[in-house]
């Protein structure tokens, strides 16, 4: 029997934890438990929701929670009934999602899915708060992802909940991985081009990515993202995300990556053929930047050499394709203009002279690159005042630490920039007055494994680390 005793101390209870993104504390979770437990058996636990009411409808999410799963009021009826603001719901969501408390995680899993169900049946305007509430957590969720890479666990345990089918959460996955790709963040177009060979994808990101496709695994659908983000959201996409995705598909759906390539391939000629100010340089630079990223991904520069040497635009094509390329010189690495050189397309007669235009700069360009510009060095993100070929070496042995493999701009360079691998890369490697250590040294081990440093250049290396050490 309800008593006064038990309404002091569920009133108690609901003043303690007036605030909704915070969770009970232990002795105030077993208090919830036994009231709930007592009124239950007492069949009266309509009660909470009197004192739902009494207490300005502001309460731990933990409580809301308890009484969802204890089937006193589902969450969706709460949100229905009661005047709470979506703000304040999305905000406690929001927060218990950045945990990886296991409590935390139930609850949110719980909870969105008891909403995401909504997803699954016809549009009805008695549900219009919910879906706001969804809309705006899974926005805000990317964000909070993008900066917190392990902060998707609640999505891996909604795809595997029983109460949601495949065509809400492949719903859910499509709207994330849409915001995901143009939550602005400080790596724009500019920055992508420049480093998009030395970009690594963090680990849980690739590993959130593939449980992405797993849930969205075709080409189209990959496709129409990122052409919908490069369309409307250009200037505020995020490349970091872009790039990845590209890459990872590339890895894990080899069926369809060159369905994908071909598509990428589509939609930069297209805006080639349909740009016709300034402003489409960009969007021309964007296209042109995925496509090749693919390309890389499937067969490195050999795969992007074959498609160029093969490229037949037509004249008005031409010209903006060459015209673009001209105008990227100066950021294009040099196994892009490598590429260029090596097998040039056959074009027709009026296009000749504007591709013997490029063909000239980008020569000119690769020889002042591999001609005394050594202090372009690998990477192109350092100021004027560091050290860029020992940062270089930094970058090179701390990618090595971590995969045990040589990185890919390392090798480019050995194959399109030889006379700056060996004369500036491999000179402040194996420098004997750098600090003798284990790192370096296995890793120039490596590379002559690979035959990528001189014998008269390693044997003279290895003399001088004898004498050190003998001395």
């Amino acid at each position: 029997m309800f008593i006064l005793k038990n309404a002091e101390e569920l009133n108690n209870l609901f003043i303690r934890n007036k605030e909704m993104n915070v969770l009970l504390r232990e002795q105030d979770r077993k208090t919830l438990y036994d009231l709930i437990d007592k009124l239950s058996k007492d069949n009266c636990s309509d009660i909470f929701l009197t004192f739902l009411a009494l207490q300005e409808n502001n309460c731990s999410i933990e409580i809301i929670w308890q009484l969802h799963i204890k089937q006193i009021i589902d969450f969706t009826e709460f949100v229905t009934c009661y005047k709470l603001d979506v703000d304040n719901i999305v905000k406690a969501l929001l927060f218990i999602s950045e945990s990886n408390d296991e409590l935390s995680q139930k609850i949110l899993t719980e909870l969105l899915a008891s909403l995401f169900i909504l997803l699954s049946g016809e549009p009805n305007h008695k549900f219009d708060k919910h879906l706001r509430i969804i809309q705006r957590f899974l926005i805000q969720s990317c964000s909070i992802i993008i900066k917190k890479n392990d902060a998707w666990k609640y999505l891996k345990n909604l795809k595997c909940s029983p109460l949601i089918i495949k065509s809400t959460v492949h719903k859910i996955f499509k709207v994330m991985l849409k915001n995901m790709l143009m939550v602005d963040v400080d790596f724009h177009l500019d920055n992508a081009y420049e480093q998009y060979r030395s970009y690594k994808t963090p680990e849980p990101v690739s590993d959130m990515l593939k449980m992405f496709l797993d849930e969205i695994d075709d080409d189209i659908t990959i496709y129409s993202l990122i052409h919908s983000v490069l369309s409307q959201h250009l200037e505020k996409a995020n490349w970091k995300i872009i790039l990845s995705l590209i890459s990872t598909f590339v890895k894990t759906k080899s069926l369809q990556c060159h369905a994908l390539k071909l598509k990428l391939e589509e939609l930069f000629n297209q805006t080639l053929s349909s740009s016709t100010a300034t402003k489409d340089f960009l969007m021309c630079k964007a296209t042109l930047l995925i496509f090749r990223h693919c390309c890389l991904e499937i067969g490195l520069w050999s795969e992007y050499s074959r498609w160029y040497s093969s490229y037949k635009p037509n004249v008005d094509t031409a010209k903006v394709f060459y015209s673009l390329l001209t105008k990227l010189l100066l950021d294009d690495l040099p196994a892009a203009l490598a590429s260029h050189l090596n097998a040039q397309p056959k074009l027709t007669e009026s296009c000749i002279d504007i591709q013997n235009e490029y063909v000239k700069k980008a020569q000119a360009q690769l020889i002042k690159i591999n001609n005394g510009q050594d202090f372009m060095g690998l990477f192109k993100d350092y100021d004027d005042s560091q050290n860029r070929h020992e940062a270089d070496i930094v970058k090179v042995l701390e990618s090595f630490k971590s995969t045990g493999q040589v990185m890919r701009v390392v090798l480019e360079a050995f194959v399109f920039r030889n006379k700056y691998f060996i004369g500036t890369f491999l000179k402040t490697l194996m420098n004997t007055q750098s600090v003798d250590d284990q790192l370096r040294n296995s890793f120039i081990e490596k590379l002559n494994s690979m035959n990528k440093i001189p014998k008269s250049m390693y044997n003279k290396w290895k003399q001088e680390q004898r004498s050190i050490y003998f001395s």
